[in-house]
């Protein structure tokens, strides 16, 4: 199963030695989500971390970013990729879904989608989770389908087998500050959640 991270939406000091240390750590993808920040901004992150690692990264919104770095893509709201002609120069793209109608409109525009929440937000106390979600008949195609919302280790097995091949983690890895440590017991949940494993059809 493909683990993927979301950045912490602040920026905060050695945030670029953080992620190079998940890189090597084995991080396969990196979301660069940073709501209310400046291309500015955005741009000096990226430079400060290691070029071997841009492939990896998917930046949410900043499209100007992807002419400029060798990252994997960009991560835009459904609504725009649904009304948008000329995004697949962008590299891979990625967007969010919150309804079965949005999954099956996010099948025909984007290379992975997020669904979600699925479970109580870690982070936000308010955020509840539709735990619904999980048994909405994916499409079939080329879309990865990304689990996300309150994952934690516990969960990823159970996502898994919902048929998700991927799943994303955000508040479970920054908010106790070993960010290491954390998504090394992701890591370790993921091991061995493989499509062989998965015997649920959708």
């Amino acid at each position: 199963m493909q683990l993927l991270v979301i950045t912490r939406e602040d920026f905060f000091s050695e945030e670029a030695a953080v992620l190079n240390d998940l890189f090597e750590a084995g991080l396969t993808g990196l979301h660069l989500r940073k709501p209310g920040a400046t291309d500015h901004e955005v741009r000096a992150l990226l430079r400060a971390i290691r070029t071997d690692f841009h492939s990896r990264i998917l930046v949410h919104n900043h499209q100007a970013l992807s002419g400029e770095f060798d990252i994997l893509g960009v991560h835009l709201p459904l609504n725009t990729l649904l009304q948008a002609d000329k995004i697949r120069d962008k590299g891979q793209i990625s967007c969010s879904a919150h309804s079965p109608a949005e999954i099956q409109a996010a099948a025909t525009v984007a290379d992975r989608a997020f669904i979600s929440p699925l479970f109580n937000s870690v982070s936000k106390k308010d955020y509840r989770g539709n735990a619904s979600l999980c048994t909405v008949p994916k499409p079939k195609g080329n879309t990865l389908w990304v689990a996300l919302g309150g994952i934690t280790p516990n969960r990823l097995a159970a996502v898994h087998r919902y048929g998700f091949e991927a799943a994303a983690v955000m508040g479970y890895i920054w908010q106790c500050g070993r960010p290491l440590q954390q998504f090394a017991k992701c890591q370790a949940a993921a091991a061995g959640l493989t499509k062989e494993t998965n015997h649920e059809t959708h």
